[in-house]
């Protein structure tokens, strides 16, 4: 199973009440647990503390009247020692003016640079969560800020931003996921996947973005999708196109070529939903269907079986049913070790 990556940054109000020692236990919590992530996170606290201590000063230097305090001492001295108060005086007035400066460069510096970390935070927006499904486990039905649900394929990551800001709803997929998007005229909905980039209104469609694959795929089911290649090589009028309920949309990794056509593949949600059809389909066809729907290894031991046609329709069934239904249909054997099942001729053992 893949470990979940924290790339979420500290807040700057959370910040604030830890220097200043004002965090609740489940505050303190996620401070502590920040700052054991990471050398640079530690850093970033002790510069904070840092700059508080001078800031500090600052206001205690404005507090400070040192003449109102030498002036009353002074009365209540010999006139002999007045050459040598008055010296000190000076000296501390001195003090006092250097750190009253310092400080308010400090105080500059520090809102400076305030400033600049958050403008630079919503320039690249970096407050980002991350969802990752395990190799042979769906994620069902993940709903994002904006209510939007999505569902994750087996060994498949999202990243999204923890509040969509700004004009778009942004996020990246790795790996297969099924979109139920809210709609949203006014902040469309855009996927990053691979070289490929999908964006929508408010609709329902499967993305299956595998790095590995050789092909970026879009299946739409219901709304309208515009899927746009990232080479910027192309000629405008061959980066991007729409789909409509019924059509995908492939894009070819090697080549940057994006095509569009009916979708013939009635299970491509089968993944997701275990509603299978066959309709007349040779067995290795069958086989790769239920590999990825179930995420088991099929084996089958005599090549000739590959070419059988079958035909039959599974609704949630369990993959040891429907692998007994397609046995008794062609009289085969089938043996299974875990998640590992073999099919095999009868013929073939005699």
């Amino acid at each position: 199973m893949k470990k979940k990556e924290n790339i979420e940054n500290l807040d700057w109000d959370l910040r604030g009440k830890h220097l200043t020692d004002e965090c609740n236990s489940q505050e303190k919590l996620e401070v502590e647990t920040w700052l054991s992530q990471t050398d640079e996170n530690r850093d970033e606290v002790e510069q904070d503390k840092s700059m508080l201590n001078k800031i500090d000063t600052y206001y205690q230097a404005k507090k400070f009247d040192s003449n109102t305090a030498w002036k009353n001492v002074h009365t209540q001295i010999s006139p002999t020692k007045v050459k040598s108060i008055q010296h000190k005086n000076r000296r501390k007035e001195t003090i006092a003016q250097f750190y009253k400066y310092a400080a308010v460069i400090v105080v500059a510096l520090f809102l400076g640079s305030i400033g600049y970390f958050i403008g630079f935070r919503n320039q690249t927006t970096a407050v980002y969560s991350e969802v990752i499904s395990v190799e042979n486990q769906v994620l069902n039905e993940y709903v994002l800020p904006d209510g939007s649900v999505v569902t994750l394929n087996g060994d498949s990551k999202l990243l999204f931003p923890k509040k969509f800001k700004g004009d778009i709803r942004e996020v990246t997929i790795i790996g297969e996921a099924f979109f139920d998007v809210l709609p949203n005229p006014e902040k469309p909905f855009v996927i990053n996947a691979g070289n490929a980039q999908v964006k929508v209104l408010g609709t329902s469609f499967n993305v299956c973005a595998y790095p590995e694959n050789e092909t970026i795929e879009v299946i739409v089911k219901t709304g309208k999708v515009q899927v746009i290649s990232k080479n910027t090589d192309l000629l405008a009028e061959n980066r991007e196109i729409f789909l409509t309920p019924g059509e995908k949309g492939t894009l070819f990794r090697e080549s940057h070529l994006l095509e569009k056509t009916v979708n013939l593949n009635p299970n491509f949600l089968a993944w997701k939903t275990h509603d299978l059809v066959f309709n007349k389909v040779p067995l290795q066809d069958v086989i790769r269907c239920l590999e990825k729907a179930y995420h088991v290894e099929i084996e089958v031991t005599d090549p000739v079986l590959n070419d059988l046609v079958y035909e039959g329709h599974f609704d949630q069934k369990p993959i040891d049913f429907v692998l007994d239904v397609i046995r008794l249909s062609f009289n085969l054997d089938l043996s299974v070790e875990d998640k590992h099942y073999a099919l095999s001729s009868r013929t073939s053992k005699q």
